[in-house]
């Protein structure tokens, strides 16, 4: 989850004062919340050591975060716009067999970059985001869970928006299925993109939960992934 953009964690200077203090309270919340997770994981971190850090009594770090994992959360929301902008990771295309042409060619590619911040964010900080993870796919409805939820659906938008603009590459991986050919009649048009885009991104998620049971080889993820977003295009690209 590491990012030098705070620019979401800084109150804005155009806030009255009153909003401004509980602004730049929010703020040492976040920091410090943000610090501790990454330096103890999250299961070694309490609420009182963020409450603490923050130099803000216990009672108010649960007025921004009624739980620890809610408090996660929002420091996920605050930071997931910079995270996905980071540029410094290469995609999974980059992790294929050597000499081998990966099935889905450049759509696959594309997709794979998308999802790169999530693998990113699993191989710095594994534990946090497997805990994220789960939070996404298993947690109760919370505000901040919400919200990072607007974040997954985003990015799911953008996986579909690649499957349906798919074009026919080198390994026949996208086929000619476009808006309304989705397989069923009556289904709306990209309805086949939009669920290739749900399979990848909870197929990621599922796959980061299993490294956390350790399940699976930290360094055999990208190829899972990558198998996954392959069979995914392939898909959408045979959907009739």
């Amino acid at each position: 989850m590491d990012t030098r953009d705070d620019t979401e964690l800084a109150p804005s200077a155009t806030l009255g004062r009153r909003e401004r203090a509980k602004a730049e309270k929010r703020a040492r919340i976040l920091a410090a919340a943000r610090a501790l997770f990454e330096e103890r994981g999250f299961e070694r971190t309490s609420m009182s050591e963020v409450a603490r850090a923050a130099d803000v009594a216990e009672g108010t770090v649960f007025q921004y975060a009624a739980t620890k994992v809610e408090l996660l959360m929002m420091v996920v929301d605050a930071l997931w716009g910079a995270h996905e902008r980071a540029t410094t990771t290469p995609s999974l295309s980059a992790f294929a067999a050597p000499g081998a042409a990966t099935a889905g060619g450049e759509t696959a590619d594309r997709i794979a970059e998308l999802i790169s911040p999530l693998v990113t964010a699993m191989r710095r900080w594994s534990e946090l985001a497997t805990w994220v993870a789960r939070e996404i796919l298993f947690g109760a409805d919370m505000p901040h869970r919400r919200r990072v939820l607007d974040h997954v659906d985003r990015l799911e938008e953008k996986i579909a928006a690649r499957l349906q603009d798919g074009r026919a590459d080198a390994s026949g991986a996208i086929g000619a299925a476009r808006d309304g050919a989705t397989g069923t009649a009556g289904e709306e048009p990209g309805a086949a993109a939009a669920a290739g885009a749900r399979l990848i991104v909870a197929g990621v998620l599922a796959e980061l939960n299993r490294s956390r049971q350790r399940r699976i080889d930290g360094e055999d993820v990208d190829v899972v992934l990558r198998t996954l977003i392959d069979l995914v295009v392939a898909g959408a690209g045979a959907a009739r």
